[in-house]
């Protein structure tokens, strides 16, 4: 087999592979209740500039140990103060969801630099 053949036998099988099914979460009441939800994200591992998709907790078990993909998962703040409160000294009592989001989104980006982009509404599922 000459390489052009070569070349296009493994072009084809590249072709071949499994589309990635994203995910949209849908926080019940319990969530609500709790505060937060969790969100996992996977991107290809050799382009930073690659799609970043949102999977559920079973899909990213698959990627999570896959060399060809970086995998993160997030605590995404859903409930709680629009706006951080303070106490009469001026100390933080409780941070605001935009607040702790930007926070979680900002340790996220050591592995996935580009995933503030994806996640621009730091208010998202927010009640």
């Amino acid at each position: 087999m000459n390489n052009i053949d070569r070349y296009n036998q493994l072009n084809k099988k590249s072709k071949n592979t499994r589309k990635i099914v994203t995910h949209v979460p849908k926080p019940t009441e319990l969530d609500y209740q709790r505060g937060y939800i969790r969100r996992y994200f996977i991107q290809k591992m050799n382009d930073s500039l690659s799609p970043i998709y949102e999977l559920d907790y079973d899909r990213f078990g698959s990627y999570k140990s896959n060399p060809y993909f970086i995998s993160t998962s997030i605590k995404w703040r859903i409930s709680g103060p629009k706006e951080t409160k303070y106490d009469n000294k001026g100390n933080v009592v409780d941070k605001s969801v935009s607040e702790s989001n930007r926070i979680t989104l900002k340790l996220a980006s050591d592995k996935m630099p580009n995933l503030k982009l994806y996640l621009p509404n730091l208010l998202q599922f927010h009640k």
